[in-house]
């Protein structure tokens, strides 16, 4: 899994980047709207709360300012085969995995919810350092 966490910091450093730049310039909420696809209100609440923006709205949201969405892209991508295999895991192996994480992967499956929220994807960084962390030990 540590190509993963490498990928996922590789995709925060983006995500980074691309709230620099929100807050740095004066953005077009009208153009940004366009592209990302989303309202005026629903950008505005995303502003204040930047942990629910969206994996597949960073990738829109880097094509915007023109900074290289190779993560962002890369980590879609990767984000069903992780799901399919952490939920293949031995029960108490997997179990370990949502406590170090704090994220309810067979509900977020069986929702098929493969678009995350940064905040998860935060989760899931921390989760992945400490499960590889343990498992090092145990």
């Amino acid at each position: 899994m540590e190509p993963l966490q490498q990928l996922i910091d590789s995709y925060m450093n983006t995500y980074r980047a691309i709230m620099w730049r929100m807050k740095d310039r004066a953005v077009d909420s009208r153009g940004l709207s366009e592209t990302v696809r989303l309202t005026e209100n629903t950008i505005r609440l995303r502003r204040q709360k930047p942990g629910l923006w969206r994996v597949s709205e960073v990738r829109l949201l880097a094509e915007y300012f023109g900074i290289p969405d190779n993560a962002c892209v890369r980590l879609e991508q990767e984000l069903a085969p992780f799901m399919s295999q952490a939920l293949q895991m031995p029960p108490s192996k997997h179990r370990l995995l949502e406590q170090a994480t704090q994220l309810h992967l067979r509900r977020m499956s069986a929702n098929k919810r493969l678009d995350w929220p940064i905040e998860d994807i935060e989760k899931l960084r921390k989760g992945l350092q400490q499960f590889e962390a343990n498992a090092c030990v145990g």
